[in-house]
């Protein structure tokens, strides 16, 4: 099972204690993944390839308006023979009430929309929300990349969500595809926002987890790379002092420098894998790293005289 299976799943069983908000998370699942129509014969139908969705559904239907509606259960044979659920409300007056309840009904006619009378409340816009990702959102594995994104029929639809969804503090952005229009979100951060307010907790800690190790790794890795990098600048600076430490010392002998370089040139040929710290430790009197630095480099310079004289 996916991780948008598992979210969706826990949304289903979760249910907002004010009719308000009920009716409010059905104008979500309606305008994202619904089919309405007026008229004489007016309808309501949802169509979702998750049975957790339309149990979801029909039971806000049958708890908010004592209505029952008609599951049907299809194939599509393009899709690898994918099931697919449809939810059906047909009796005239049951889903006019819905309508009109859902701000989906105006002037005799079905419409979609975001009516700011049924959102005019968080908790109602937090359910809104709900019901728009369960008819048409989906997450990535977060093992992988942060990824939340919600597909809508309508870009008026999908930018009015998006605008609800930025009200609260998120990044939510909008892109028009083949299929509709696709409100994204793409921080882990924002989307971990989001599913605290849709109310998916135990998908917020699953992915609270992921994201801890994921931040423990990086940090992990950064820290190794860091140390390789640092190990391999001291190990080539130690392998060109002792190669300048053999060339004066085959071409005019150790001697050749002053007392204070040759005792630090013979402890580097003597201990060539040592840190400067550890050089400068073994020096009378010791010598601090900065120190030890110092006359390296003094004396890679007279070697390079050495070598220009020579030439």
């Amino acid at each position: 099972m996916s991780f948008s299976s598992d979210i969706k799943k826990e949304l289903s069983w979760h249910y907002a204690p004010g009719r308000h908000c009920s009716i409010a998370e059905l104008a979500g699942l309606i305008n994202t993944c619904g089919e309405v129509a007026g008229g004489a014969k007016p309808y309501i139908r949802i169509q979702t390839e998750s049975s957790c969705v339309a149990k979801k559904f029909f039971t806000l239907v049958k708890k908010t308006f004592g209505v029952n509606g008609e599951i049907r259960i299809r194939r599509n044979n393009r899709l690898k023979k994918h099931r697919f659920y449809q939810v059906y409300l047909l009796e005239p007056a049951n889903t006019c009430d819905i309508l009109q309840a859902t701000g989906l009904w105006a002037d005799g006619a079905a419409v979609r929309r975001a009516d700011p009378l049924v959102l005019r409340s968080e908790c109602c816009k937090r359910a809104y929300l709900r019901g728009a990702f369960l008819a048409g959102g989906s997450l990535s594995n977060p093992e992988k990349n942060y990824h939340m994104e919600i597909v809508m029929p309508e870009e008026r639809l999908s930018q009015a969500l998006c605008e609800m969804m930025n009200g609260f503090g998120l990044r939510a952005k909008v892109i028009h595809r083949k299929n509709g229009y696709v409100l994204y979100l793409k921080e882990g951060e924002n989307i971990v926002d989001a599913l605290n307010l849709m109310g998916a907790h135990g998908a917020l800690l699953d992915m609270e987890n992921v994201r801890i190790l994921k931040d423990m790794r990086n940090n992990v890795n950064r820290v190794v790379n860091c140390e390789m990098a640092n190990l391999n600048k001291t190990i080539n600076a130690a392998v060109r002092q002792v190669e300048d430490i053999r060339y004066i010392e085959q071409t005019k002998g150790l001697g050749y420098l002053s007392e204070q370089l040759e005792e630090v040139a013979r402890l580097r040929l003597a201990y060539p894998e040592a840190s400067l710290k550890e050089i400068g430790e073994l020096l009378s009197p010791p010598v601090g790293k900065s120190g030890v630095n110092h006359r390296l480099r003094k004396i890679i310079e007279i070697a390079e005289d050495v070598k220009g004289g020579l030439s």
